[in-house]
Order: C-alpha cells, then sequence, then structure tokens
C-alpha cells in the first residue's frame, strides 16, 4: 500500500511552482507517493508549515531575483523551522552558492541550473531511504499508542490501587518510566523503518551518549579529546561527585588512550589477506581478543578505535578542562568496558599443570 510524502514548495516565482508541481506530484519514491502543495509568499510560509503536517520543506532561497537585489528570506524561513520543530529541508535554488555550508543530513541544496529537478529528486530519495521525514510522524504515533494502552489497559483497571487520595507525580514517573522502558532495540529500529539490524547484533550508535552535556560531571566511561588524541575515563564515576557536605574525591584521574583500528597489526594483517585474518579482526572488533582491548566503533564523531589498558595515563582533575567532551559510553557498554579493566588487572597467574602426567595415571 502507498504511503504520502507531504511536500511543501515555497517558492514566489509562478512557473517555477507550475512546472515542478507538475512533474513531481504524484511521482513515486519507493513506497510513496508524492503529494507536493505550494506557496507563493515567504511572508505567510512559515505560518502554513507551523500549521501542517509535512515531511520535507523544499525552500526557494531568494525572494525575488538575485541579481536584482533578491533578499536571501528563505534562510529566515530556515531558522524559524530551527526554532519550532523537526522538518528536513531542501534549498531549490537558482544561486546556492550562499548555503552550501549548511549541507547535512536534515539540510540539502540543490542548485537549479546544475542539478536540476533530478538533483531534487535524488536528495528527496536520499532522506526517504534513511526514513528521517517520518521519524517525528513515527515517534508520534508511537508514544500515543504506548501511553494510551498503558493509561487504560493498565492503570485505569487498577484502579482501586491508584484511587483519587495518591494523586501526585507517581503516575507520571511510572507512565513515562515505561515508555521509556518500552524503546527497546526492536521498536527503535521499527520507528527508524531500519530492517537491516541483524537483532541479535548492535548498532554502533547504541553504545554512545551523544553530545556530551557540559553541565553535567564527568563520569566513567566518559571520552575526551586532546588535539588528535582519544581518551576514556576510567576513575568510578562517584569519586567525580560534588554534593552538600561532601567533597570531590578526585585528584588525579586514570584515562586510557586508544588507538585507531587502522593503526594495529590485526588490520595490517587483514589488508593483506582478508580471508585468512578476518577473523582475528573480527576478535578484536567484538572485543573477544582478551580483557586488554575493548573495541569502540565508529561513528561520525569516533572512527573506529580499541582500547588499550596498557596505556594508562594519569591527569590532574583540573587538567580535564584542556580536553574536549566528545561523547559518554552509554551503559551497559561502559559497565562491560570497566569490568575489562578489572578483569585485565585482577588476573593472578599460576604454572601449567603437567597434564600428561595427570592424564597417563587416569
Amino acid at each position: 500500500m502507498s504511503k504520502e510524502l507531504r511536500l511543501l514548495y515555497v517558492e514566489d516565482d509562478k512557473e517555477n511552482r507550475d512546472g515542478l508541481t507538475e512533474v513531481l506530484s504524484d511521482d513515486k519514491i519507493g513506497d510513496y507517493t508524492i503529494k507536493i502543495e505550494t506557496v507563493d509568499s515567504f511572508d505567510n510560509a512559515f505560518n502554513i508549515i507551523a500549521n501542517n503536517n509535512y515531511h520535507i520543506i523544499v525552500l526557494d532561497l531568494f525572494k525575488g531575483k538575485p541579481d536584482k537585489g533578491g533578499e536571501q528570506v528563505g534562510l529566515k524561513i530556515l531558522e524559524q523551522i530551527q526554532n519550532f520543530g523537526f522538518i528536513p529541508v531542501i534549498f531549490y535554488s537558482g544561486n546556492t552558492k550562499n548555503v552550501e555550508e549548511l549541507k547535512s543530513q536534515v539540510v540539502g541544496v540543490v542548485t537549479k541550473g546544475d542539478d536540476g529537478i533530478e538533483g531534487l529528486k535524488n536528495e528527496i530519495e536520499r532522506l526517504v531511504k534513511f526514513n528521517l521525514p517520518f521519524v517525528k510522524e513515527n515517534l508520534h504515533h508511537y508514544i500515543e499508542h504506548e501511553l494510551k494502552s498503558y493509561f487504560w489497559n493498565i492503570i485505569h483497571s487498577q484502579r482501586d490501587k491508584f484511587t483519587p487520595e495518591h494523586n501526585d507525580f507517581s503516575l507520571g514517573y511510572l507512565m513515562l518510566r515505561q515508555f521509556g522502558n518500552s524503546l527497546s532495540k526492536k521498536k527503535i529500529s521499527e520507528i527508524l523503518g531500519n530492517n537491516e539490524l541483524k537483532k541479535d547484533k548492535v548498532h554502533p550508535m547504541e553504545f554512545y551518549l551523544y553530545p556530551t552535556v557540559s553541565s553535567i560531571e564527568i563520569e566513567s566511561g566518559e571520552i575526551l579529546q586532546k588535539e588528535q588524541e582519544i581518551y576514556v575515563v576510567l576513575t568510578p564515576s562517584c569519586d567525580f561527585v560534588e554534593a552538600e557536605g561532601r567533597s570531590r574525591k578526585v585528584g588525579k584521574v586514570l584515562l586510557v588512550k586508544t588507538i585507531l583500528l587502522k593503526d594495529t597489526p590485526e588490520y595490517f594483517k587483514y589488508n593483506g589477506n582478508k580471508e585468512k585474518y578476518k577473523q582475528s579482526l573480527s576478535n578484536l572488533v567484538e572485543s573477544r581478543k582478551g580483557d586488554r582491548y575493548f573495541f569502540l566503533p565508529g561513528t561520525p564523531f569516533i572512527e573506529n578505535r580499541i582500547i588499550d589498558f596498557q596505556l594508562k595515563e594519569m591527569y590532574n582533575y583540573e587538567d580535564l578542562v584542556t580536553f574536549n567532551r566528545l561523547a559518554k559510553l552509554d551503559n551497559p557498554y561502559s559497565e562491560a568496558m570497566v569490568a575489562s579493566f578489572i578483569r585485565y588487572y585482577n588476573r593472578i597467574g599460576y604454572p601449567d599443570i603437567d597434564s600428561d602426567y595427570v592424564i597417563d595415571r587416569l
């Protein structure tokens, strides 16, 4: 069953509006049918955007002609959208040199004269492929369904426990925590429309909390950057806490330096003979090469890296202000990293028993 992809095209030139509408209206992109609406005035464009549910905004940049002193009103509308909510935007204009730097996964830039309508369709397809226009809508439906089900099927059906006499914030806490716990990997994949991830495997983004909130104290598992080096905090989180009547315990902070996966011997061997050394590299990536190593998967904000617990360094707490707080390992990955570190340095070695002697006498 075909679903609708709702576009709004903001363009003050009638010929351009009519031309694009004729080409895109009812066109197909994957499972979606394009439904395009237009607005001929920049002045009331944002009111229309704010009061309707569009998946993508296609936005002209100039009010009037650029070569005749046209104003870049499209930038103002983008700013209004950013202050309002999340809707992917594609700038579609004859002169885009002033907005090229705004390109991102949620802002596209297409030049009419160079890329034309095919370039615009490619940008729309890019957004649709990774479901970005529909995340907000899917999440809204999911929240509505989960809270409705929890409220009416559970709370209301047990109204003998949840009586008016107990009217406080407790019910709200229960409902929101239930919703948070319901966001399993499977549910997140459904909301995103991602069918590629294996159900028993982990997506790299699940490892991290990004970005770090600078107002929150540093914690164990936080990833810090200084120049080109990336470190991970090993000092327990509780040592950083400074509460009323309790001073911060930490003086020196224990960090472990990471190395790029591509700089490891396993990677060099793999590049030389992929078939022979794939399993060895897989063991490193899956953190199965012993407790000395722990893998940090690559994302847009960090390359594939390996924690080597032999590369420990100590820094004064006060010196951490010279580091960039990059991200934080989320649980259970932060806990698993610390557990690997403890196991590595707590191991007790002893001589191998003479198994031949034992077995020969069985």
